[in-house]
């Protein structure tokens, strides 16, 4: 098949977790993977293949810094969805 066949590719998403070493450490052992911005064109970069090159941009990417906050005991339920849940609980 062509590289330019429309079937060539598959459009998918992946969510890449690493060890917890922020301020997210003490609720969760993982973490996301946070790509900076500037990056992206990097890390969609169809060309890179090679394992070596994406440890290497894995090992570079900065700890990211998260704050922390309390939400909803409904993100504990699949049943529930919607841009409230990521709202913090008041205090």
């Amino acid at each position: 098949m062509p590289e330019d066949h429309e079937d060539k590719w598959l459009a998918t998403c992946t969510i890449l977790t690493t060890s917890a070493t922020d301020t997210l450490g003490h609720i969760h052992e993982r973490s996301p993977v946070i790509i900076p911005e500037d990056w992206h064109e990097d890390w969609l970069d169809a060309k890179t293949t090679d394992k070596n090159t994406v440890r290497e941009l894995l090992d570079a990417l900065p700890e990211p810094h998260l704050l922390p906050y309390e939400v909803s005991d409904r993100v504990n339920s699949v049943r529930n969805n919607g841009p409230e849940l990521i709202e913090p609980v008041p205090s």
